[in-house]
């Protein structure tokens, strides 16, 4: 290998230097692009969720109840009278959709029934079967008792007091009264063995039985025999 002259070894010298120069002006030159990268790029059909405000859900309107229609309650009445034939005497007392009934005649007949009062029509029973049903219109008890295969038919009327329906108890009997609306009194005292009722004081609702005094209580409609 020949040797190079001392003024192309220095020339080489210098190209090298100025090369380096250059090159370090040009990294010392930009220091912004050093310290901030760039950002990353997001991939290509990556869906970003957007956040979007919070839908309250739709407010259903409120229907306003409609109030339960309430039928006025019926006022109690008592209708009085007698049977068709005037076979017997009856009474009806109505509270409501209750009643009771007495029929009776006065000297061993007699039956108590209770029951129901819809729509201006009644149905009644006894415990030992008897049946009473009537219609009212017009202040009117429109109807039949059946007793033991027989039908009594009536129709009679509303009663004020001191007409009405009685009945009372002591230890050994059950008395019932039918006060008529022209004051006459059909009633049975039953001690097993059936017999007219003494006289009721209308007025403070005693009588006298067999000799012991007892107080009579006017039937309204609701009870139950």
């Amino acid at each position: 290998m020949g040797q190079r002259s001392p003024l192309v070894t220095l020339a080489a010298t210098a190209v090298g230097l100025v090369a380096f120069l250059v090159v370090n002006s040009t990294q010392t030159g930009n220091p912004t692009t050093a310290s901030n990268p760039a950002p990353t790029a997001t991939p290509q059909g990556t869906v970003i969720p957007s956040e979007s405000p919070t839908t309250p859900p739709p407010t259903v309107p409120q229907t306003p109840t409609k109030p339960a229609s309430t039928a006025p309650a019926k006022p109690p009445a008592v209708y009085a009278g007698r049977t068709n034939e005037r076979e017997a005497s009856l009474a009806i007392a109505t509270k409501g959709e209750r009643a009771a009934a007495y029929v009776c005649d006065g000297r061993s007949l007699e039956a108590w029934l209770v029951g129901t009062y819809r729509n201006g029509q009644l149905v009644l029973r006894s415990k030992s079967g008897e049946r009473l049903t009537a219609a009212i219109t017009n202040n009117t008890a429109t109807g039949t008792f059946t007793l033991s295969g027989r039908t009594l038919r009536f129709a009679i009327g509303k009663a004020g007091p001191p007409a009405g329906l009685y009945r009372a108890r002591n230890s050994t009997s059950t008395i019932g009264w039918i006060v008529l609306p022209d004051g006459k009194q059909v009633g049975v005292d039953n001690d097993g063995t059936p017999a007219p009722a003494p006289p009721l004081d209308t007025t403070t609702r005693a009588a006298s039985v067999n000799g012991v005094p007892v107080t009579a209580r006017a039937i309204v409609g609701d009870e139950t025999f």
